[in-house]
């Protein structure tokens, strides 16, 4: 067993606050670093506990959702009694308002190794809360005989100077490889109430031009599915989207290390893996600029191959994809395997060729709707989501119906609507003259609405009398009690995702069962179980 190297900390229980707003990849980014706070011995507080120190993973996506960071920011400092550190989108976008914020002691936008960087925040906080370090390195695989440390010159004094110091050394020094998941992660089990550890253990090394990129995670918390990110980094400048100017740096995992994290996180007992990215389609490649992208294999799927025979792997399943992304070798990939879901989220954000090119798609209308075509052809009745941006700056009552028709021609079976958001940085925020009166905008959003959701519920009822796996997420109490007494609708997702209750009163978060779909309402898909999937 490889050697761990690990800092004692006597010290009190600390503990920590994540919040997070903003998308898939920002939530596997939390939970990277829930994973590097816990590996110090710090635990979650719970609700009305007070919290040492709080992390915010911000969001900019839209106007709202800066304004959603803020007041979370402002929520978990307690009026600048917890230092809180902000970190992600809204960071990057807008530090010098965040540093106002009474009690954000960081701000850590992409360009900063922000692991790294709350690494020694932690130490930090760890010694102003009088846990300082024993003067000994213990090798945790060994008889625990304490070694000393070697003095240099010009030694930092503090605490956690002195730690950091420390761990330069050691990686500087070290000639092993890269540590695995369970060289960097959990305590040592006998690890008492009152002590804190902290590895001190070689980087893991920089692949394609990202650090904080490689440093897998073990588990996901609180979730029946892991989201995997494999990919970062946006340059294809749609002129509504501060998103590339943010994420600036363009990186992808190698297949064999996402493989080795995905056996990871079914080792852990996720059933499910969302393979997540800001630009999923530029996975591979230097550039999300599909004319810029060179000939050869597709590696999306490639990567989608090798994931997908994994065992134990019940679902894989992809988040958001370009209309693009989605090409004969992606398909049939997908039809060759059976626990590739067939479940697209495809963003059409238009109809209208016209706002297509002011928006800088990479696609027109008549490129989506050869998409849909192939992906009906080559897959059993699947499931296509979408975004849509209603309002933007020059949209006509005749182009936003051009928009209406696509959606009714495409039969998504959800669409995730948007009011337009001007983006201060943006192409799209400089074209005031042409904004949308909001009033038009909200009827808007209205018809777009009432017609996502008939359409929701005309793909669901194609599905009754069928029988569909569901990994079970939760549960509550039934509606009604039945002859035996007090009965559970159990609840999960199904491969095509939407969700299906059911009645039962010993499924688990994470037990996949058969249920046969009976009815279908506004509300609801039921069904009944017949045994486990």
């Amino acid at each position: 067993m490889r050697n761990r190297f690990c800092y004692i900390f006597r010290a009190m229980e600390v503990k920590y606050r994540l919040t997070t707003l903003g998308c898939k990849v920002n939530q596997y980014e939390t939970e990277q670093v829930r994973e590097l706070l816990e590996s110090f011995g710090l635990r979650a507080a719970r609700k009305g506990e007070h919290a040492d120190l709080a992390i915010v993973n911000t969001c900019a996506v839209t106007c709202s959702a800066t304004a959603k960071s803020r007041q979370a920011l402002r929520r978990q400092s307690n009026r600048g009694a917890t230092p809180t550190i902000a970190i992600g989108c809204y960071a990057s976008a807008d530090p010098e308002a965040i540093h106002r914020i009474p009690g954000v002691t960081r701000v850590l936008g992409h360009d900063a190794e922000t692991l790294s960087a709350i690494r020694e925040a932690v130490v930090e906080r760890l010694g102003e809360l009088g846990a300082h370090p024993s003067p000994e390195l213990y090798h945790t695989d060994t008889s625990a005989r304490p070694v000393a440390p070697v003095a240099e010159a010009n030694e930092p004094t503090n605490a956690a100077d002195t730690l950091v110091a420390m761990g330069l050394r050691l990686r500087s020094r070290s000639t092993q490889a890269p540590p695995t998941l369970t060289d960097t992660r959990r305590p040592p089990p006998h690890r008492s109430s009152s002590t804190i550890y902290h590895s001190i253990v070689p980087k893991i090394p920089i692949v394609n031009g990202n650090s904080d990129f490689s440093i897998p995670i073990r588990e996901f918390s609180s979730r029946t599915r892991a989201f995997l990110k494999v990919q970062d980094g946006c340059d294809a400048s749609c002129t509504y989207c501060i998103i590339p100017k943010l994420r600036t740096r363009l990186g992808w995992k190698e297949i064999d290390q996402a493989a080795a994290e995905a056996r990871g996180l079914v080792a852990a007992g996720h059933r499910e893996i969302v393979l997540t990215g800001i630009f999923l389609g530029a996975f591979g490649r230097d550039t999300a600029i599909r004319k810029r992208f060179k000939s050869g294999p597709s590696p999306l799927a490639a990567l989608v191959d090798t994931l997908a025979r994994i065992d134990g792997l019940a679902r894989l399943r992809l988040s958001s994809l370009e209309p693009g992304d989605v090409d004969d070798a992606l398909l049939a990939t997908i039809a060759e395997h059976d626990n590739c879901v067939p479940h697209f989220h495809l963003p059409l954000q238009h109809g209208s060729d016209t706002i297509l090119r002011k928006m800088n798609r990479q696609y027109t209308a008549g490129d989506f709707v050869d998409m849909i075509e192939r992906v009906n052809g080559a897959l059993d009745r699947p499931a296509i989501s979408t975004d849509v941006i209603v309002g933007f700056p020059g949209e006509t009552d005749a182009l936003f119906e051009e928009t209406m028709a696509m959606v009714r021609r495409s039969r998504f079976c959800k669409i995730h609507a948007f009011p337009f958001s001007p983006r201060q940085g943006t192409a799209a925020y400089r074209w005031s003259r042409d904004f949308v009166h909001q009033a038009t905008v909200k009827d808007r959003m209205g018809t777009l609405r009432e017609l996502e959701q008939q359409l929701a519920l005309e793909y669901n009822r194609q599905f009754v009398g069928d029988t569909v796996r569901v990994i079970v997420e939760g549960n509550m109490t039934s509606d009604h009690s039945g002859s035996s007494g007090q009965t559970f609708l159990a609840h999960g997702r199904c491969d095509r995702y939407f969700e299906v209750h059911f009645e039962s009163n010993n499924s688990k978060p994470g037990d996949m069962v058969n249920v046969c779909l009976d009815r279908v309402t506004h509300r609801r898909v039921h069904g009944t179980l017949l045994g486990p999937g």
